[in-house]
Parts: structure tokens; sequence; C-alpha cells
């Protein structure tokens, strides 16, 4: 297959997945709070859904598993001792903290950060901002150690930007609010950025985690031309309904983008975006689920937007789909009906049960980029998966990963010894050298 411009990376599943519920407005991870979780499945099955990303011709990609626990967040804020001391001393003194500390939270690689590709930029350079992730404490740890991983990926491909500086407690959430339009991949496009307020508004209920001016500054720091770059404010509603991040109502893939009618604030706003997206994008075709046929609740509940959207062969496109979608006749009936109206003639079911758990869908695993021919070239090939890449990466993960994990195993320096033998061997296997802050000391 002809390379088309898209490559995913996925972010792969660290041996701490567990359910601590601590994503405030994201109703799968509150339901499952405190229940076992098996961390080696949910590692196979995110493996399983990048072979099948791979199957399709499209090169896959991965994100290494960040530290955890993450003793270094701890020493940070005054626990000092042994790594068993410290453990040991935040389960007294904050559980809730050492929970944050373990979250494998840097799977849903779609917050990892916002990427524009070359073809849009003035200096026609990549451009990757990783997310500060601040809405959330355990996420708020992660972006040091992904524009390491960033900067090792692309190389001189690619500017990575150190993070927008926070504003008002708002955090730019990358992927997982931006969507990017375009004839074909590597043709201009048109970047949308979507917000759920501007970070100097009194907000009620659940927090809107993207800020309209961390949006503006993004954009600005990747050198768009203002006139391709589109800002639709998120509905509150679909906010508070557990659409915590706007991939769970919307996505776009080239000349297609899905969304359901409660997703966006503004009506007029919307109307105006895709009447200038129907001018400007050959092929444009925009795709609205009406409330009358899968309610806002319902496209929450199954998933179905939160979907992985790619383009395959013949220039048909094809959903991934988490399983639980079949178990929504109404969503099924949709996926019927375009089959005959739009460019996505193909859905597959992935099977990633321990992720939705924590409420992360397949496009919540997956960072989208865009490159030309000489950039995909220049990519660390450390980082892209081959079959037998795949194979090693399964048999290191069933020697290494549990098949159950309980709360109260955080408590067990077990198991911060099993995480960091497992990512000491990972680094090896992929030739990475010295990564990890455990590695250094």
């Amino acid at each position: 297959m002809t390379y088309s411009g898209e490559i995913n990376f996925d972010g792969l599943i660290g041996p701490t997945h567990n359910y601590a519920g601590l994503s405030q407005g994201n109703l799968a991870s509150q339901k499952y709070f405190n229940q076992t979780s098996n961390p080696q499945a949910a590692a196979l099955q995110g493996l399983d859904k990048m072979r099948l990303i791979m199957d399709q011709g499209i090169p896959q990609g991965f994100f290494l598993p960040h530290e955890r626990p993450h003793l270094h967040t701890l020493r940070k804020l005054g626990f000092g001792g042994t790594d068993e001391e410290v453990i040991n001393q935040a389960a007294k003194q904050n559980p809730a903290l050492l929970k944050n500390v373990y979250s494998a939270s840097s799977m849903w690689a779609a917050n990892a950060a916002t990427f524009s590709p070359s073809i849009d930029s003035y200096d026609q350079n990549i451009h990757i901002t990783p997310a500060n992730l601040n809405s959330m404490f355990h996420r708020s740890i992660e972006h040091e150690f992904t524009k390491v991983q960033l900067e090792l990926m692309f190389g001189v491909a690619a500017q990575v930007h150190i993070p927008i500086k926070n504003i008002s407690g708002y955090g730019d959430e990358g992927a997982a609010n931006h969507l990017r339009v375009s004839a074909q991949h590597l043709t201009p496009g048109f970047q949308i950025f979507v917000f759920g307020s501007s970070a100097f508004e009194v907000h009620q209920g659940i927090i809107a985690r993207q800020a309209e001016e961390i949006s503006q500054a993004v954009s600005s720091q990747h050198q768009l031309d203002p006139d391709r770059v589109l800002f639709l404010k998120q509905n509150e509603q679909a906010i508070n309904s557990g659409s915590f991040h706007n991939d769970i109502v919307s996505l776009a893939n080239e000349e297609v983008f899905i969304f359901h009618q409660e997703a966006f604030a503004d009506r007029v706003e919307l109307e105006r975006v895709l009447h200038h997206l129907k001018d400007h994008v050959k092929g444009f075709h925009p795709i609205e689920i009406l409330s009358e046929d899968i309610s806002l609740d319902n496209l929450v509940s199954s998933y179905l937007l939160n979907s992985q959207l790619i383009t395959v062969k013949n220039n048909e496109m094809m959903m991934l789909l988490p399983e639980e979608v079949q178990n929504h006749p109404n969503c099924m009936r949709w996926l019927d009906e375009i089959k005959t109206s739009s460019p996505i003639k193909h859905h597959e079911f992935v099977d990633i049960r321990q992720s939705m758990m924590n409420g992360g869908g397949p496009a919540c695993l997956r960072f989208k980029a865009v490159v030309n021919n000489d950039e995909f070239d220049q990519l660390n090939e450390k980082f892209l998966l081959s079959p037998k890449k795949l194979m090693d990466l399964r048999a290191l993960v069933s020697k290494h990963y549990r098949d159950k994990l309980n709360p109260e195993d955080l408590l067990d320096i077990k198991l911060m010894q099993e995480s960091y033998t497992f990512l000491d061997e990972l680094t090896q296997l992929l030739d990475l050298g010295t990564l990890y802050n455990f590695q250094k000391n």
C-alpha cells in the first residue's frame, strides 16, 4: 500500500494500570473505581489494536510507558528515605497522592500533545506541543517525559515545544480537543481547536479542561495561518454528560467530519465553520448525528465517536470501534447507514475493555501524526512497530505484567520493583539507553 502520510503512535499500557477513579467527569473512571484491573490484558489488547492498524498498511509507532510509581514527584513533595520508605510514608500520610503517582494514564496518547504537520505551518516545519495537562494532578506530571519521547521519535524532523504555560488551572489537552480537516492528509488542512470555556470564566460543574486562550496560544506557537484555524466551543451539556474531551462527541479524518448535534455550544458558529470548510476543502463530507437518532447520553455511554477513523485502500475509510458499541442497536443502525452514504465503508470492533473501563476508547490510545516521505524517513525506527518488535513486546508484557491488580497492591514495594524491571528491560530491548529516573539513580 502506498504511504498516504498518516502514522499513529499508541501508548503502550504500563504495568501499573489500575482503576483509581482519578478523572473527574469521566463516567467510566468513576463507575469502575477501586475494581480489580488486569494490566497484562490491557497491554496485550492495546498491542492487538496496533497490529490491526499495521495490517491496514498504516505505519504504527508507540510511546513507552511512563515511570510509575513516580517517586521523583513524591520526593519533590518532601517524602524521603529509601524507595520503600517513600512508598510507605505516602501510603500512610496521603493514599490519594500515592494513587496519583501510580497512574498509568499516559496510555491515552491522544492527550500527549497537539500535532501540526509541516504543510500547515508558515515555516513548513512540523510543530508539536506536549500538553501540560494541568487540569488533573496525575496527568500534570507527564509532560516532561512525553517531551523527551517526542524529541527522540521525531528528531530534527519536528520542532517540539515546551508546553503552553497553564492559565487559571486550565491545561491543554492535546489531540483530544483538536481536529484536522483536509482533502488528503498531505494537502493543506484546517485545524479545529475545541475549548470548554475561557480561562477567566467562572465555571460551574465538571471541569472544562481546555481553555480558549490555551488553544489560541498553541495555534500561534505552531505558526498556523489564522485563516485556516477554527475555534469551536464545546457544549457545556456535553461536558456534564461525560464528554470530558471533545473526542467523545466528534472526530475527523481527511475530508470527513463527524459530530453530534449537541457537541458544540454555538449553532450559528458551527454553521459558519461548516460552510467555510465546504468552500475550501475538496469533497468535504460533514456527518451530523441527530439527538433523535442517538441521544447524547447514548453516544457517551457507547463511545461511538471515540473511535479511530483511518484511510485504507481505494480512498475508503475504516472505523475502529470499541466492542461495547455492539450493545447499542441505534449505533449499529447508524454504522450501517453511513456505509452507503459516506467514504466510511468498513468498521472493525476491537477489544480494549481494560482501557474502556477507565474511560478510554480507541481514539484515546492513539496520537495521530501526518508526515511526508522525507519526514517519515527521519523518524526514529526504535519507536516504530514491526511484526518482530510486536512479538517481542508481547513476550515482555507476558513475562512481567500482573494479570490481577487490586487497589491495595499499590502499597506493595514488589509492584514498584516489577514495574521498574519491565521498563529497564524495555529500554534494553529497544536499545534506548538510560531514559528513566530510576535508571539514572
